[in-house]
């Protein structure tokens, strides 16, 4: 059954150097829908997503990740219910090769060695790549970087999924690669908040639209 991922409500967050302040009076964002973030460079579209999965907190107005108060979570638990892709997939890539990467999270949690093995396989063989599986991560094109983030994202089984500006700096081949994986997490009943100005992405993914201008959220 489809649920509520995330509530934000009447959320304010300022930027102390700046002044700049991003406003959201009401926003939910649900496990069967896709949802396409737009407005001007500047906007405030990363800060309000960034709000969404906690790695900001508002310092007014509540937010509640899948019905609980955040403030009562710790960002490592609503990290396991909510995926964050950076701009830059390199930002979120830490371990020398593929399969480390895949694999390092699950063994510091001290989850079950074999099952981790069975679901990265899995993952990597989904995404197209199990053949990379020792290749360095230095080795990796910007799309390939991408699908690698993706798929150790969803080694934490979340159920919800944030892309901020994922088509950047990407060709067509890699493009396409990427809405097909978008489409195939929709198949899996995986809630998606897209930050895009793309119109491969606006075309097959924008289910729910969400505009911010001027650091408001306006809808």
């Amino acid at each position: 059954m489809p649920e509520t991922a995330i509530r934000l409500k009447d959320a304010i967050f300022t930027y102390p150097q700046s002044g700049f302040k991003v406003i959201c009076e009401d926003l939910s964002l649900n496990t069967d829908e896709t949802a396409l973030v737009t407005g001007k460079n500047g906007s405030g579209k990363t800060t309000l997503l960034k709000l969404c999965c906690g790695i900001l907190r508002p310092e007014s107005g509540t937010l509640f990740i899948f019905g609980e108060d955040a403030n009562k979570q710790s960002l490592g638990k609503i990290g396991q219910n909510v995926g964050y892709l950076f701009q830059e997939p390199s930002r979120q890539l830490f371990a020398a090769t593929v399969w480390d990467e895949m694999t390092f999270i699950g063994g510091i949690l001290g989850e079950d060695p074999e099952a981790i093995k069975e679901r990265a396989e899995s993952l990597l063989r989904r995404f197209n790549m199990l053949d990379m599986r020792e290749r360095s991560v230095y080795r990796l094109s910007r799309g390939e970087k991408q699908r690698l983030a993706i798929a150790a994202i969803l080694m934490r089984k979340i159920r919800y999924l944030i892309l901020d500006e994922p088509t950047t700096g990407l060709d067509g081949e890699n493009k396409k690669a990427l809405i097909e994986v978008i489409e195939s997490l929709q198949n899996d009943g995986i809630g998606i908040a897209i930050i895009s100005h793309d119109r491969g992405i606006i075309n097959c993914c924008g289910q729910k639209r969400i505009h911010v201008e001027g650091g408001r959220v306006v809808q």
